[in-house]
């Protein structure tokens, strides 16, 4: 358990760290560095975006949380 704690520490570590440094088009980068014309279009790509990877992760999560406690309730088998 140690092991992977320090795994997953390094890997949030590393991910904050990448972001800084990741690369976009130039009129991606345009839209968020000068919030010119396109700002809100850049804004709106970036909420899909995040709402896209969110969602899936959401419903596996809640299926998952939903199996658990139906395994705990009925050790058994599924009722």
């Amino acid at each position: 358990m140690k092991k992977f704690m320090t795994v997953f520490v390094s890997a949030i570590a590393l991910f904050v760290v990448a972001v800084e440094n990741t690369l976009a088009c130039p009129a991606c980068k345009d839209s968020f560095t000068k919030a010119g014309a396109n700002g809100s279009v850049g804004d709106a790509y970036s909420w899909s975006i995040l709402f896209m990877l969110g969602v899936p992760l959401t419903i596996v999560t809640v299926a998952t949380v939903v199996v658990a406690r139906r395994l705990r309730q009925h050790p058994n088998g599924i009722v």
